[in-house]
């Protein structure tokens, strides 16, 4: 039966690579091929099989469930558009990214236009769909404007790093999985716990990919080794080196210095590794794997559950895989 689940979900998946494509069908030619590009190079599609996975703790209905997974992956999109042209990121999943292929000028009017096409979904929906959207995208936006003010801040705390990522990725998680939940109409307890969830998984997820950012190489990645800490991005690896003593002095003044080279970046590893950071890490992702897994217990015993449950042990392993 899990076989079976998961293949299905694998299949709907595959249609909504369809609706992607042709949602963003615009004839401006300018934006599309790049946009096209951009949905063909593939990801995780993690939001999207979240609402999908979500919506079969009640009456499930692909149909209803649809539009709400479309609208998820095309808001994780337009935001993924947006990040790179404040970071001007060069690549994205291996490929040069929308800002390097067009310009930043024109990749913020792609973003904007698969935005409006999140609008054009939603206004079928029942309002409360449109009203938890909108509050779960200005708390996104916060988490970006967030990591804007601090980069290169050196005396980040944990509770600032928390907050970040849990507004700028956490909120979208939790969000897919609400709305997987009340497109079958399931219980509100079963939405709550399916909410606790997303928020959790959607920790350990970011959590993991910003130790990627120090020790996996750039293939897997998709853009160059270490690009979120040159430039400016501080993440939990480095705020617990900072805390240290040791080292830590030195590693605030290479930080200081806003220019980080290969070099820099080399010995920026060294000091974490010494310190402590990534393992610290480690053990933080998977506290909130924990976190996710016990909320999952307080749901009904489906093999959606085990869906979810998988989900969050991939994390783990694939944070295994780097050490």
């Amino acid at each position: 039966m899990f076989k079976e689940l998961l293949n299905d979900i694998e299949e709907e998946l595959m249609v909504l690579e369809e609706d992607l494509l042709k949602t963003i069908n615009t004839k401006r030619m300018l934006i599309r091929k790049p946009l096209e590009n951009m949905i063909n190079a593939g990801g995780k599609r993690l939001r999207p099989g979240l609402v999908l996975t979500a919506a079969r703790f009640g009456n499930y209905d692909f149909e209803k469930a649809r539009p709400l997974a479309l609208a998820v992956e095309l808001l994780h999109m337009a935001s993924m558009i947006h990040d790179d042209i404040v970071d001007d990121s060069p690549t994205r999943r291996g490929i040069p990214s929308i800002q390097s292929a067009i310009g930043k000028d024109a990749a913020v009017y792609a973003g904007d236009y698969v935005f409006c096409k999140v609008f054009e979904i939603l206004a079928n929906e029942p309002a409360y769909v449109m009203k938890e959207t909108s509050k779960a995208m200005s708390q996104v936006c916060e988490g970006e404007i967030k990591q804007k003010e601090d980069f290169f801040n050196v005396d980040l705390t944990l509770k600032d790093y928390l907050y970040r990522i849990e507004k700028k990725t956490a909120v979208l998680f939790a969000l897919s999985a609400k709305l997987g939940a009340f497109s079958s109409q399931a219980p509100c307890k079963t939405a709550k716990q399916l909410y606790t969830y997303g928020i959790n998984a959607g920790m350990a997820f970011q959590m993991a990919d910003d130790l990627s950012d120090f020790i996996a190489d750039s293939e897997k990645l998709g853009k160059p080794k270490g690009s979120d800490l040159k430039s400016g991005v501080i993440t939990l690896p480095v705020i617990y080196a900072l805390k240290k003593n040791g080292e830590n002095q030195y590693l605030r003044s290479i930080l200081e210095t806003r220019n980080i080279g290969e070099g820099e970046f080399s010995e920026i590893v060294r000091i974490i590794e010494i310190a402590g950071g990534f393992a610290y890490t480690r053990n933080m992702i998977n506290r909130y794997v924990k976190k996710a897994q016990e909320a999952l217990m307080a749901l009904p015993d489906v093999p959606a559950r085990e869906i979810l449950n998988v989900s969050v042990k991939i994390i783990i392993e694939n944070v295994n895989k780097t050490i």
